[in-house]
């Protein structure tokens, strides 16, 4: 039996919802778990959320194994409507243990099992069987300890305990000891094996060297123990050091922490490179002017990676040189940058297909010109960087080390180094490419404006032009918005990392400001989208039977906090036996929370809110829907409330911001269901009326769900 295949750990959930129990083995580094049915997991419950957690796989910071993390809500950050609670708390991210209990949204209950001692043929059985207790008798518990009690003393046989006794020659750790004159008393194999000159050496060598002096006794109650890093050569140990006072002996566990340590290492590494992402996106959302973003990038680069100097150059659409940014180590180097200039002209094809560049001046490949440079303006080597977005060369990062005429070391530049600077280079890349359709935005708006003022008294004939630039707007608009996503995204994702780490209070108040600012920016970009998805005719229907009786809680529940801040009072008509509608359940949802947070928005605090829903019979055949707040709309406005971007003036007293797109998102979804909306505002009252008929008959193009 191959002892590797039974010693494996197996990671299962163990699932108990609405359709009985399965077992679900955990093979892949990530699983989304919710009611839909896209889900990898899915759960057969109406109390869980379409998306309700995330189960990552991660490496555990004590060992060399991996465990699972589950977290509430979906990687957009979304929170699930029910909770998950782990062992009896609610919590939004733990590491799974053997053993834990998980209850999804109040109702499905899951079990996590980590398990080893199984063949592959016992684990197939494992997943198939119903009656668990006999295989989990005969798994191991990671976190089980190992050593044994005093019954299991009595239960083991004199083998058994002969093996036990041998522990210390057996263990693959060493194990050193020497008495208090120096002299080394007992060495294990693994000791021997690993350090081999320890008996000739004695107390200078490093495992022993001051070893003593910290060891003995001082005065009474001085400790006897301590732990400490050891270097030998390239490996690092870990030594765990005991006096015993009844034998006067220093004995010593060593472990080889090596990887542990360049593990470390590269976590530190890592979070240097997301925080000097995060700061140069920071820098990104602050402003759109390039120059301040590249200036920024510059400083960070040249403090991350410990360079000599750090050169930005911009590159125009010509292919010409317009820009110039440079360190503080560089400033008034006229012969850096044109010697940096030199470079990449006779890179240029390299740097334009998007490769990395490295040259040294020991290459004896390169030719004499750029040797001659290097010599010139007393640099080593030099790492370039194209900016790329789009297939588009938009310019280059340059990081130079300057020679040392003492020691001729050369900079390698390794991987981790180029992959920060490539990841750089992407962001700022996308920096200037963002900036750039900013100014064709402004251009484009000045161009409209110049436009009209000239053409005035030629209204009737320019109306297909106005239209033709409207429509580019929208396609602009469209681009910007699925541009900016992908960002927003990696932003999103990057605040949730950074909430993994303890946070001082003041940066937990900025990361807030900054996933607030996201969750906004975020949202705008969606109705966005959805906007030109209904306007374009590609945004499916799935239709279904919806049962509104049913709905209405779900619907109402993220405006009880909202009604109760602002002290408004809100009030429910609904018919008790209406009929089922045939519609899409996710669009009536959004129709009605439009619609209730518009009411919401423009409510005075103490003011009234109300939603009535009836069923009108032949030959409409309806259902209707009405929605009233206390305010009032001027006549001469309503014709123009559906509009995108439009907001009546003057209608917002408390300031409280939009971009117009609720209502023309109401008006789109409710003619995509077939329906009608009107306004009616009269006597200090606004009432909107959507009417949807019971069974609309859709376009071939629209599937019903099943």
């Amino acid at each position: 039996m191959d002892q590797d295949q039974r010693n494996r750990f197996r990671h299962l959930l163990i699932i108990d919802d609405a359709k009985g129990r399965r077992t679900v083995p955990l093979e892949a580094a990530t699983y989304s778990i919710g009611r839909d049915s896209t889900n990898s997991v899915v759960l057969h419950s109406k109390m869980v959320s379409r998306q309700h957690a995330i189960l990552l796989r991660v490496t555990s910071p004590d060992s060399s194994t991996y465990l699972f993390r589950m977290i509430d809500g979906d990687l957009q950050g979304k929170r699930s409507t029910n909770g998950l609670i782990i062992n009896g708390r609610r919590l939004f991210s733990h590491d799974l243990k053997h053993g834990d209990m998980v209850v999804f949204g109040g109702d499905v209950r899951a079990k996590y099992y980590a398990i080893s001692n199984l063949t592959d043929s016992d684990f197939d059985r494992f997943v198939e069987a119903k009656d668990l207790s006999t295989i989990l008798s005969n798994s191991v518990n990671p976190f089980q300890t190992l050593v044994p009690t005093d019954d299991d003393f009595q239960d083991m046989s004199e083998a058994a305990l002969v093996r036990l006794a041998s522990f210390p020659e057996l263990t693959p750790y060493p194990i050193l000891e020497i008495d208090l004159s120096g002299i080394v008393t007992y060495l294990n194999p693994s000791a021997v094996m690993q350090f081999q000159d320890i008996s000739d050496i004695g107390v200078l060598h490093p495992m022993l060297q001051g070893l003593l002096p910290m060891a003995k006794p001082a005065q009474p109650g001085h400790r006897n123990f301590f732990v400490r890093e050891v270097e030998i050569g390239d490996r690092v140990f870990e030594q765990s050091v005991h006096y015993i006072a009844e034998s006067d002996l220093v004995r010593s566990y060593v472990a080889d922490i090596t990887e542990r340590k360049r593990a470390e290492e590269q976590l530190r590494h890592q979070a240097q490179r997301e925080a000097i992402i995060n700061r140069i996106v920071q820098a990104m959302r602050g402003t759109m002017v390039t120059a301040e973003v590249l200036q920024i990038t510059v400083g960070l680069l040249l403090e991350a990676l410990e360079a000599s100097h750090c050169i930005i150059v911009q590159i125009s659409a010509d292919g010409e040189m317009v820009n110039h940014y440079v360190s503080h180590t560089a400033v008034g180097r006229h012969d850096l940058i044109q010697g940096n200039e030199r470079f990449l002209r006779l890179c240029q094809e390299a740097m334009a297909q998007g490769n990395q560049v490295v040259l040294t001046d020991d290459d004896s490949g390169l030719n004499l010109e750029i040797l001659a440079i290097a010599q010139q303006c007393q640099v080593s080597s030099v790492l370039m960087t194209p900016l790329i977005y789009l297939q588009n060369y938009l310019g280059s990062i340059s990081l130079f080390q300057k020679s040392n005429p003492t020691n001729h070391t050369l900079r390698d530049w390794n991987t981790d180094e180029r992959g920060l600077v490539k990841t750089i280079a992407d962001q700022c890349a996308i920096a200037i490419h963002q900036a750039q359709l900013y100014q064709k935005v402004q251009d484009l708006n000045a161009d409209l404006e110049r436009q009209v003022q000239e053409r005035t008294a030629q209204l009737q004939q320019k109306m297909q032009e106005l239209e033709r630039l409207n429509s580019l707007k929208d396609d602009f608009l469209s681009t910007v918005s699925h541009e900016l996503r992908t960002p927003m995204s990696n932003i999103k994702m990057a605040i949730h990392m950074l909430n993994q780490f303890p946070l001082e209070q003041r940066q937990k108040r900025y990361i807030d400001i900054l996933d607030s600012e996201c969750e906004r920016e975020t949202e705008l970009i969606n109705d966005l989208l959805d906007l030109q998805r209904l306007e374009a005719g590609v945004n499916p229907v799935g239709v279904e039977d919806v049962q509104l009786q049913d709905l209405i809680p779900r619907m109402l529940q993220p405006f009880q906090s909202r009604l109760s801040e602002r002290e408004q009072r809100f009030s429910l008509e609904c018919e008790p036996e209406l009929p089922a509608i045939k519609s899409d359940r996710a669009c009536l949802e959004r129709i009605v929370a439009e619609l209730l947070n518009n009411a919401c928005k423009y409510t005075a605090q103490g003011g009234e809110v109300s939603l009535k829903i009836s069923h009108i019979g032949e030959p409409q055949n309806a259902i209707h829907i009405k929605v009233a707040n206390q305010s009032e709309i001027p006549q001469h406005e309503l014709s123009r409330i559906f509009d995108k971007f439009y907001r009546v003036p003057n209608s917002d007293p408390w300031k409280q911001g939009g971009t117009g797109l609720g209502l023309a998102l109401v008006k789109r979804l409710v003619e995509q269901l077939q329906g009608s909306i009107g306004v009616e505002s009269a006597e200090g009252v606004t009432t909107f009326i959507v009417n949807l008929p019971l069974c609309p008959t859709f376009n071939t193009g629209f599937q019903p769900m099943s």
